[in-house]
C-alpha cells in the first residue's frame, strides 16, 4: 500500500508513496465539504504515482457519489515533519499519515486522531490483519491508526560476489565474523553503513544488532518495561556492535560511517567493494537500479549474533499507518476512504507486483501472488507469514523519544564518546519515562 517517507524514510523506500505536505496546503484545514476527504501523498517515481491514482483513488472516485477523494501530491522528503506541523496545528489532511505506531500513538495521545474501533466493527478490520499489526495499532486499548504498509530488515549480498570469494549466507556470529574478516582482508567493506545526510540511518542497524545480538525476547521484555535496558544483554550487544565497528567491518572504518550513504553501499554491493548490506525490505523496489546486466542482488535473513538468539529473526515494522483527523468534517468518509485500501487483499499484491511497494500486514492467501511478482519480494513476505522467529523495529515499537535517543546519541558510541553502558543507561532514563506516560506501542509477545 501506499509507504512512508518521513524522518527515517528519506532514503529506505523505493518505490512507495504515502502523504506529505505543504504548508501552503494547510491553510484550508481538513475537508473543503462534507463529501471530500482531503489525502496528501507523494511518490518516489511518476509510475508508481499512476499506479496508485488509477486504483484507487480513481476507482474509489468511481465507486461512489457521496465521498470523493481528492490526493494532493507533496513533496517526499518533507513528509513526516509537515504533517506533524499541520496536524498540531489543527489543519492536515482528513486521512492522517504517520510512519508507524510510535508516530500514530502520538496523535493519539495528543487528541488529534480519533479512535476507529466502530468503523473497524463496521468493516471487519480486525479479520484482515496479521495479530502482531493489529494490536500494535492500539493506544489505551482502542485502534487509532489502520496499517498500510510493512516490511523487515534482511541482509542483501551479490550471489556472484560470494560464489568468487566461497561464502555461504552466514547463519551465525562466527560465519558472520568469518566473512567480515576476509571481506577486510581483500579491502572490501565488510557490512555497508553509514549515516550522511540521515542520522536516522543509524537505527537500521540497530534495529538489526539488537534483534540479533540481544534477541526477541529480551526486547520484548524491554519494551514492556520487564527488563531495563542497561541489562547486561543490551550492554552486551552494544559492546560487539562497537567492537565490529572499531575493526572496520560496518562502513568501513567509524569516520567512514559519517561520510557513507544508503546509495553509496548499494553502489558497493553491486560493484563487489561491500560484501554485505543489513537494511530493510523497503529497498526492494529501488534495489535493481543497482545492478547492471547479469548481475543480480539477493537477501537472507539476518544471522545470529549471539549463541542465545536463533538465527532468521525478522524484526517487524509498520512503515504506513493512517489515521482520521480528529476535525474531519467526514470521518466516516475518511475510514471508508481508508477501508478501500485494503478491503480486497489481492489489490495489495497487484501493487506489490507492478510496483515493489511494501504491502499493509494483512492475511494473505500464499497462492495469491500475482505471477509477476518479483520472487524475492514474494519470498520474503510467504516467509515471514510462516515464521515464528519475529522481532521488533526501533521506529514501530519504541516510543518517540527513546527511538530518537537511540540513533542520534548512538553517534557517541561510534565516536567513542560514550561507553556502550553509558549509552544504555540514558535509554532505560528516556524509555522509563514514556512508558509512565503510556507512551509506548503495544508489541506483541514474540512465539519463537
Amino acid at each position: 500500500m501506499p509507504s512512508p517517507m518521513s524522518r527515517r524514510s528519506l532514503i529506505k523506500l523505493g518505490g512507495g508513496l504515502l502523504t506529505a505536505g505543504t504548508l501552503a496546503a494547510c491553510g484550508s484545514g481538513s475537508s473543503s465539504g462534507s463529501g471530500t476527504v482531503t489525502y496528501w501523498a507523494a511518490f518516489t517515481g511518476s509510475d508508481v504515482e499512476r499506479y496508485f491514482k488509477k486504483n484507487f483513488i480513481d476507482r474509489f472516485n468511481k465507486s461512489t457519489k457521496s465521498v470523493q477523494v481528492r490526493m494532493d501530491v507533496k513533496q517526499l522528503q518533507t513528509l513526516g515533519k509537515l504533517t506533524d506541523t499541520a496536524v498540531a496545528a489543527g489543519r492536515g489532511p482528513d486521512v492522517v499519515y504517520s510512519d508507524g505506531p510510535s508516530s500514530a500513538l502520538s496523535f493519539a495521545k495528543s487528541s488529534n486522531t480519533v479512535p476507529l474501533d466502530s468503523y473497524a466493527k463496521k468493516y471487519g478490520w480486525q479479520d484482515k490483519f496479521l495479530p502482531w499489526a493489529w494490536e500494535a495499532s492500539k493506544v489505551d486499548g482502542k485502534l487509532y491508526s489502520v496499517p498500510v504498509g510493512y516490511g523487515s530488515v534482511v541482509l542483501y549480498y551479490s550471489p556472484a560476489v560470494f560464489k568468487k570469494n566461497g561464502w555461504a549466507v552466514p547463519k551465525s556470529l562466527a560465519e558472520f565474523e568469518d566473512i567480515c574478516t576476509a571481506a577486510k582482508a581483500k579491502g572490501m567493506i565488510p557490512v555497508g553503513a553509514g549515516n550522511s545526510g540521515y542520522t536516522a540511518q543509524s537505527e537500521w542497524y540497530l534495529t538489526a544488532f539488537l534483534n540479533a545480538a540481544a534477541g526477541p525476547q529480551a526486547l520484548y521484555e524491554a519494551l514492556t518495561g520487564k527488563r531495563p535496558w542497561d541489562d547486561k544483554v543490551f550492554v552486551d550487544a552494544i559492546t560487539l556492535y562497537k567492537q565490529q565497528i572499531d575493526k572496520g567491518w560496518w562502513g568501513g572504518a567509524p569516520d567512514r560511517y559519517f561520510t557513507n550513504t544508503d546509495t553509496d553501499m548499494f553502489t558497493g554491493l553491486a560493484q563487489g567493494k561491500v560484501a554485505m548490506y543489513i537494511t530493510g525490505t523497503w529497498s526492494f523496489a529501488s534495489a535493481d537500479s543497482f545492478f547492471t546486466g547479469d548481475q543480480k542482488w539477493e537477501w537472507a535473513p539476518l544471522p545470529s549474533l549471539s549463541d542465545t538468539v536463533k538465527p532468521g529473526v525478522f524484526p517487524l515494522a509498520i512503515g504506513t499507518a493512517l489515521s482520521v483527523n480528529a476535525r474531519a468534517k467526514n470521518p466516516a468518509g475518511a475510514a471508508e476512504f481508508i477501508d478501500s485500501m485494503i478491503a480486497d487483499p489481492q489489490d495489495m499484491l497487484d501493487y506489490l507486483a507492478a510496483t515493489g511497494t511494501n504491502p499493509a500486514p494483512l492475511k494473505f492467501d500464499q497462492s495469491a501472488y500475482p505471477p509477476s511478482t518479483d520472487d524475492r519480494v514474494a519470498r520474503l513476505y510467504q516467509t515471514i507469514q510462516q515464521s515464528t522467529n519475529l522481532g521488533y523495529a526501533s521506529w514501530c515499537f519504541m516510543p518517540p523519544k527513546s527511538d530518537t535517543y537511540l540513533y542520534t546519541e548512538f553517534d557517541k558510541v561510534i565516536t567513542g564518546s560514550m561507553k556502550p553502558a553509558e549509552f544504555c543507561k540514558g535509554l532505560q532514563k528516556t524509555f522509563a519515562d514514556e512508558l509512565a506516560a503510556g507512551s509506548v506501542p503495544s508489541p506483541f509477545e514474540p512465539t519463537s
